[in-house]
């Protein structure tokens, strides 16, 4: 586990019952069918070059999984043109358990520190992703074919919000760029992580809270 995500991970555990990973359902092409949101998410997977015939859904582990919600961490990988286009689709039509609108502005302004830390090797593309989204253009460069792995990173963030509306279990999202106003100051969460994050818990808490009940 990354360690601001673990620390992130420590502070939850002290306010909220750990849930168990394998008791969660698995997405599957007939749930997309059965709440009516296939064609969404196959328009969604065509539009940023998605070659395999069916949609793929096995996106992995969740990264903090609690008794009655989810927690999904975004570092800056997270945040692209490509994420950005997942995030148009019509199932944000439906209030998700995170600032919408910001999410939107951090893809617009914080590409470049996307690229700088997750521009090369595996990090840009590996076999399996081309296998999904076809071939990679140079390292780096986001015109033409762009990476394969940032089209599946972006696509699987984006089918784990579908998940959260399908089953009806909350994944609330943070980003590293979030705001807090405490002591009339603005602390991002990348901040309060990298220093004496014991002070500022409970503001963490707060927020996850307030996500909880949008």
């Amino acid at each position: 586990m990354p360690e601001k995500q673990n620390i992130l991970n420590e502070i939850l555990l002290r306010k909220f019952k750990p849930g168990n990973p394998a008791q969660l359902p698995g997405l599957t092409i007939n749930d997309l069918k059965k709440a009516g949101v296939y064609r969404e998410v196959l328009t969604i997977y065509k539009s940023f070059g998605g070659i395999m015939p069916e949609i793929p859904i096995r996106f992995g582990k969740w990264d903090i999984v609690l008794d009655d919600f989810i927690v999904e961490f975004d570092e800056e990988q997270h945040f692209n043109r490509y994420r950005r286009l997942t995030l148009n689709s019509l199932i944000y039509s439906v209030t998700p358990h995170f600032d919408l609108n910001s999410y939107l502005k951090y893809c617009d302004i914080y590409e470049e520190e996307c690229l700088a830390k997750v521009s090369r090797g595996k990090y840009w593309t590996s076999h399996s992703t081309e296998k999904q989204f076809g071939n990679p253009g140079p390292n780096g460069i986001l015109e033409g074919n762009g990476s394969p792995r940032w089209k599946q990173r972006a696509f699987y963030d984006y089918l784990r919000d579908v998940y959260a509306l399908i089953f009806k279990i909350p994944v609330v999202r943070v980003s590293i760029y979030e705001e807090l106003l405490i002591s009339d100051m603005k602390w991002t969460i990348e901040k309060l992580m990298s220093g004496n994050f014991i002070e500022f818990e409970q503001d963490i808490v707060n927020l996850v809270n307030q996500r909880l009940n949008i």
